[in-house]
Order: C-alpha cells, then structure tokens, then sequence
C-alpha cells in the first residue's frame, strides 16, 4: 500500500503494526505514511519541548491516551526516558510494554512505533553543546535508512584513514 489511505485502512494498519509486532522497517514506515494521511494532524510541536543544559540536549514528548506515533531514525544508541504513563513500543524486534518511570537504550537506527496507552511524558537526551535544534537533529536523526547506512559507511571509511 502506498499514497492516500482511509481511515479504515489506516487503523487496521495501526492495528497490525502498533499490536502485533515484531514488525519490519518497512511496516513502521508504512505506518507513519498511513498516519500522513489522516486529515486532522497532530502539530507535534505542541506537543514537544527542548531543553538545554551544560553539553546536554533534552527533547521532551508528551503524547495524551491513544496517540500513536513513529519516532525518527536516531544515528546513535540513546536514552530512552518515559517519565510517567505506559506506552507500548512496537520494532523489529517486538512489542515491549512499559510504565513510567523507566529507561531503556534506544539501538541506533531502530524504527519504534509508540502508542500510549495513557498519557504520557517520553524524553530523549543528547549530549551536544549545540542549540539550533535544526543543527542537533542533522546531528542525531538520519531523514531515512538510506542516508543512515550512507552515514554509516562514511563513518567506517574515516575510521580506516
């Protein structure tokens, strides 16, 4: 499935991705466009905070009861702080319930798709000195698995020199 979905076809593959789990890269890609597509969007910026400290970047989401999102692709193992509500997280590797307060390592590079189950608060720090958030997400998110493994490659070449 590809391009404009209905709301039908867009809860059933919320359904079959945020329950069912393990699911693959291209499940959870599949998700976030079914969810582009809905007709009320979600400004995530209303939802989200930053915060900044000496070397540290915090990025704060809340999500109410029932949201379902996709998170970025992440270069780096990272963080993963839910600070209060329960969430059950859905990769490659399953669906994995979890209950504030908690933390857990993020693997670089996974594709989680989040549903809360009630409301809740998820954080994500990163340690950069940096401030424009355009700059730390250039940083720390790759826009696709593309450019993560071209990253990736670039990195094991300049490791080798």
């Amino acid at each position: 499935m590809s391009g404009f979905y209905t709301m039908n076809e867009t809860v059933q593959i919320c359904k079959d991705v945020v329950i069912q789990g393990p699911v693959s890269r291209e499940q959870v890609m599949q998700l976030e466009r079914a969810i582009g597509d809905l007709p009320d969007q979600v400004d995530m910026a209303q939802h989200t905070s930053h915060y900044f400290a000496d070397g540290i970047y915090l990025r704060e989401l809340f999500m109410p009861a029932g949201m379902v999102v996709t998170g970025k692709i992440h270069r780096t193992r990272h963080l993963t702080i839910i600070s209060n509500g329960t969430v059950q997280i859905t990769t490659d590797r399953g669906v994995e319930e979890f209950t504030g307060p908690s933390v857990f390592v993020s693997e670089a590079g996974a594709k989680k798709a989040i549903f809360a189950i009630t409301d809740c608060v998820l954080m994500n720090p990163h340690p950069t000195t940096e401030t424009d958030l355009v700059k730390i997400e250039e940083a720390f998110i790759a826009p696709s698995f593309e450019a993560l493994e071209q990253g990736a490659e670039e990195l094991k070449l300049e490791n080798q020199l």
